[in-house]
């Protein structure tokens, strides 16, 4: 019997570690080497064919990048659901896209949906599905070759084959969802994706080691003479995942690497090179297939705005090169004839793997004004058009969800870093990509369109002889109305004071010649004959205190602001320079956006006239007004944290409060003391309770996309 138990044991765990070897590592045993080998899709030339009833057909990609991001939620911790996800694939297959793209392995419940959506659904929606490495191997102090960066692409390679082909269990994963993943969607995957975006300066890193191989050559890919030691890696990186899949399931997907303008093929001189991080030179053809390879390979870019003039940055060996591909370039078009030019270069198919524009109230770039829904939706057909008039085989639009969890440069020491946020910046851009916008349960607090019926009793704060303040928030906006009997909203001015922070202030603005009753950090001016705007007392200007050496060459902290200084000053956030810095001449100013500017127009989506940058409307007897948080110098509204004193911190520290104090007088407000009232603040806890609304660029991209399906 003791025998028995311990075979038995042994049996047990052989089985055991088998099973784990197979689901959770892997293993296999090519049974059958001699077996033949499909692929769904393939490419041919600059085309992406798909085998259908019978025969090949060309496959242009339009689709839609998807990740699991939800309001108070950090997309690693894929809180989405099934039911989530299935959702939204409805919703972008009724969008008109036929493809959706991930970044990572996701969890089991992504591809659970993805299964029963094509499935159960009358349409189809076939998959890119991406791999990437963390952001500490991507960015961090080693090179690609270390095992955080190349081991972890080859297993998570390894595993997303096994993945859509549900055959793996994943328990813990480092940048991959987790579960156990049963359903095959292998039939609806388009292929690969190697890599989310690669750092300018890892990739520099990697190519001027001396301890790295020089050349590669594999079953399905081989580099050329020329192909530096980072297009080494990447092939074999791509040839072991291809091979993975080959001799385990005897089937072939495309598979491509990601690429960006930063790491383009292209040199330019030195100046433009410096300034847009241009260190490198990626080429997707010095990466070559065997004929091995039945699927295919195609070059994937991300795609951003850069100089307009980029062409004339190239160096003379370059032009030279080039020679005829940079004759008759559309540089009308939305990136100066940049994807004529890659169309032309290529000798294999180009997609737009990601690219996008924001609906956050700050643009990007200088020169540029922030864009509206609608205005997004323009933006995105027209790249969707242009790729395709430059014989591009597909795009991904950038992004399915806004993302709340995004911290952009310019605005990212100006809020608390949390991987959890339950609320969202207006101000920053990488928030407000998405085609979906989200919002807390019963928000938002205040439709800004002039009709008050919304108002009650209980949110008045202030009222004086004739009139009255009163305010909401919710999680993206504090939202103000103003009435005052007699007042004409054409003609009259409005000004409100704000006191947030004890810490400075004055009790005089002489910008405006305005009075207070406590001394305030904030005033809005609202005049709809001439400039609308909110000012911030100098003391507590962000920018200031935090790029005055970029913007005018100043030390802030030398001589700091007097916290009762009465000068007011337009707020203003730094935006992307466009073009490089000129040498000749020394330093210019780093370029800048008033934040602080009001727009006029209605905020209700259900308006034809809906302008989803509007921030105030009036009312017939007053005004309407929604105002950002971070506009106020709120680090974390939901925790009531606001920006401590610059200068007694040596930057941006945290401070808490429970209430602000308002007021509000119309007209000019010489000799007159502006009463003010205190605003009580509770901040909020979660964001489980939220909603979701399509933006209008949806269903511009919709009537675009619709159209080209015929």
């Amino acid at each position: 019997m003791r025998r028995f138990i311990l075979a038995a044991c042994v049996c047990v765990a052989l089985l055991a570690a088998a099973l784990y070897a197979v689901y959770y590592e892997g293993f296999y045993v090519d049974l059958a080497p001699d077996a033949p080998v499909t692929a769904a899709f393939r490419t041919r030339g600059r085309t992406i064919q798909q085998w259908a009833d019978g025969r090949w057909e060309d496959f242009e990609i339009r689709g839609v990048d998807v990740s699991s991001s939800l309001p108070g939620e950090p997309a690693s911790d894929y809180a989405a659901d099934e039911d989530d996800y299935l959702r939204w694939l409805e919703a972008i297959a009724q969008l008109g896209a036929n493809t959706v793209r991930v970044y990572t392995v996701m969890d089991s419940d992504f591809y659970d949906a993805l299964y029963t959506f094509n499935t159960e659904n009358g349409s189809t929606l076939y998959l890119l599905q991406g791999l990437q490495v963390s952001d500490e191997a991507n960015y961090g102090a080693e090179d690609a070759y270390d095992d955080d960066f190349r081991e972890l692409l080859l297993q998570n390679g390894q595993a997303a084959v096994d993945v859509i082909h549900g055959n793996r269990r994943i328990a813990t994963g480092d940048v991959t969802g987790t579960g156990s993943y049963r359903c095959d969607v292998s039939p609806w995957v388009l292929g690969y994706l190697v890599g989310s975006e690669w750092d300018s300066g890892n990739i520099a890193y990697t190519n001027h080691s001396t301890n790295y191989p020089t050349a590669y050559s594999g079953a399905y890919f081989t580099t050329t003479p020329e192909a530096s030691r980072f297009e080494v890696l990447l092939a074999e990186i791509m040839d072991r995942i291809v091979s993975y899949e080959t001799e385990k399931y005897k089937t072939q997907r495309l598979i491509a690497f990601i690429n960006d303008p930063n790491n383009d093929p292209f040199a330019y001189e030195t100046l433009y090179a410096t300034r847009f991080f241009k260190y490198n030179q990626v080429d997707a053809e010095n990466v070559v297939p065997t004929e091995a390879l039945q699927s295919g390979y195609f070059a994937a870019y991300r795609l951003s705005r850069f100089s307009e003039d980029f062409l004339d940055y190239f160096t003379p060996k370059q032009r030279a090169e080039l020679g005829d591909l940079l004759t008759g370039l559309n540089t009308a078009a939305e990136y100066s004839g940049y994807l004529d030019l890659l169309g032309r270069y290529h000798t294999m198919p180009v997609v737009a793997a990601g690219f996008g524009f924001s609906t956050a109230r700050v643009p990007v770039y200088e020169g540029e004004p922030p864009l509206t829904e609608q205005e997004q939706g323009a933006r995105i057909v027209g790249v969707c058009r242009d790729a395709a008039e430059a014989g591009w085989a597909g795009v991904f639009v950038s992004t399915w969800q806004d993302v709340w969890e995004r911290k952009t440069w310019n605005v990212s020491y100006a809020t608390i870093d949390s991987v959890m946020p339950v609320w969202q910046d207006k101000e920053d851009d990488g928030q407000n990509y998405g085609l979906l916008e989200f919002s807390r349960e019963g928000s938002p607090a205040c439709v800004v369109d002039g009709d008050v019926s919304e108002w009650t009793a209980e949110d008045v704060v202030l009222e004086t002889d004739g009139g009255s303040l009163s305010m909401k928030y919710d999680e993206k906006y504090l939202y103000f109305y103003v009435r005052q009997d007699g007042f004409d909203p054409e003609t009259d001015t409005l000004y409100i004071p704000i006191d947030t922070t004890p810490r400075s202030g004055s009790t005089y603005c002489e910008n405006y010649g305005l009075t207070f009753e406590r001394a305030c950090d904030f005033v809005i001016c609202l005049d709809a004959g001439g400039v609308s705007r909110v000012v911030v007392q100098e003391r507590y200007e962000l920018l200031w205190a935090m790029h005055a050496y970029e913007t005018d060459r100043a030390d802030a902290y030398e001589e700091p602001r007097d916290a009762d200084s009465p000068t007011f000053r337009p707020i203003r956030l730094l935006v992307q320079r466009e073009d490089p810095v000129p040498v000749v001449g020394g330093w210019a100013a780093a370029p800048t956006y008033e934040a602080g500017r009001l727009r006029r127009g209605t905020a209700d989506p259900d308006d034809p006239a809906y302008d989803s940058l509007a921030d105030f409307q009036l009312t017939g007897d007053g005004v309407e007004l929604r105002v950002p948080w971070e506009l106020l110098n709120f680090g974390d509204p939901s925790e009531q944290m606001i920006h401590d004193d610059y200068y007694e911190n040596y930057g941006v520290e945290y401070l808490r409060i429970d209430e602000m104090w308002v007021g509000f007088r119309t007209g000019d407000g010489g000799g007159y003391r502006i009463p003010m009232a205190a605003f009580a603040l509770e901040g909020w806890d979660d964001a489980d309770a939220y909603r979701e609304r399509y933006k209008e660029s949806y269903y511009i991209l919709q009537d675009y996309w619709t159209a080209q399906n015929g």
